[in-house]
């Protein structure tokens, strides 16, 4: 089917900021493709500790549901919503713990070159997952990837999940991300952003219920021409409510990255506490690096902290790594890796973080 989707003023920001910061939204000239099959999926998970896996069948009126009040627009929401090619419920039974990482890997090709992903996280009372979500590319054609993810963290819960992104310079990727989070429960969300021409990508925490928690972890890499665009929100409604924000990133040649990262304390969530801070690494002249971090408030007894800054690499760092026989690129990977590394480090599979570090010195090394 070919979808006429509008890509403008994606990614909004919860409240409008002066029109002239250019930081509200994002709009992309880009023509959404015919959305074909998709086959090209690995699953590794064992089913027999207490996780269910099922596809969901587009005609079945799901148990439950959560509406995005973000995204990364409310077309693509139905896109992925209503014309999803692969659809995923994961269930995870109640006090189950799950030791090893649940890992879905969806490969695309020219054979598999559009995909419209909608997966569905339930952790019951009590659990604990870890999951991890990879986008691949096994070869140069051109892809058009969008992706929406609800989590239902219930009380008690934890659930660690992971999404990473090594999609080629040619293909599109929007993702859309929603955790609803009851009474003690929580969920870590890591994510690597390093591949795709265009990377529009959001996070919502929405913390409901007392001792709720969320924490967002990430790192981005933007070279040539790339378009990368951040929107994360955490949402405080219960008390004792926590959350924390920290990404890391780096922008080479004439990339470009708009980063917004809002804390939202609505009345009610009084005792909790909100943290973010976005780094972004200058590596070139020409980049264009802009960041809009975020406190709303309705509630007077909270604490939130936010904080955003760019910067080149420190010279004096690069100056004795060479003294010690790297080059200036070896030199700048190992920097850039440092400050990547207690991110990386989250990911609990060695597979997924030797690639990650692959597709870090491809980009560092490609000038």
């Amino acid at each position: 089917m070919v979808n006429e989707i509008n890509f403008s003023n994606l990614n909004k920001t919860p409240v409008r900021t002066k029109s002239w910061l250019k930081v509200n939204d994002v709009t992309l000239e880009y023509k959404a493709p015919a959305i074909g099959t998709f086959e090209n999926v690995k699953i590794t998970a064992n089913e027999n500790n207490g996780v269910i896996i099922e596809k969901i069948d587009r005609d079945k009126v799901l148990p439950f549901n959560k509406n995005f009040t973000y995204g990364v627009s409310e077309e693509l929401i139905n896109q992925g919503e209503k014309d999803f090619n692969q659809g995923y419920i994961i269930n995870v039974a109640r006090k189950a713990k799950i030791e090893e990482p649940i890992i879905i890997e969806f490969n695309m090709d020219k054979n598999n070159n559009t995909l419209v992903d909608n997966i569905i996280i339930v952790c019951e009372e009590q659990s604990e997952a870890n999951i991890i979500i990879k986008y691949n590319s096994l070869d140069a054609s051109e892809g058009y990837h969008n992706g929406i993810l609800k989590v239902f963290s219930k009380d008690d819960s934890k659930l660690k999940l992971t999404k990473i992104n090594l999609l080629n310079n040619n293909t599109m990727h929007l993702d859309s991300n929603v955790s609803d989070v009851s009474y003690n429960g929580s969920v870590d969300f890591i994510a690597a952003e390093l591949g795709g021409k265009y990377s529009i990508t959001n996070y919502h925490g929405d913390l409901k219920e007392e001792s709720s928690a969320s924490t967002l972890n990430s790192i981005y890499l933007g070279a040539k021409d790339k378009v990368i665009d951040i929107n994360y929100v955490m949402t405080h409604r219960g008390r004792r409510s926590s959350s924390n924000i920290s990404t890391k990133g780096a922008l080479k040649d004439e990339a470009q990255k708009i980063f917004r990262g809002t804390i939202d304390f609505k009345r009610g969530a009084s005792r909790s506490t909100g943290a973010e801070d976005e780094y972004c690494m200058i590596l070139s002249p020409k980049v264009r690096s802009k960041a809009l971090p975020l406190l709303l408030c309705e509630e007077d007894d909270v604490s939130g902290e936010h904080a955003a800054a760019s910067g080149k690499i420190d010279e004096s760092k690069l100056f004795y790594l060479m003294t010690r026989g790297l080059d200036y690129n070896e030199a700048r990977r190992v920097i850039i890796e440092g400050a990547f590394n207690p991110i990386i480090d989250k990911i609990d599979d060695q597979n997924s973080r030797e690639e990650i570090f692959k597709a870090i010195k491809e980009c560092l090394d490609n000038e």
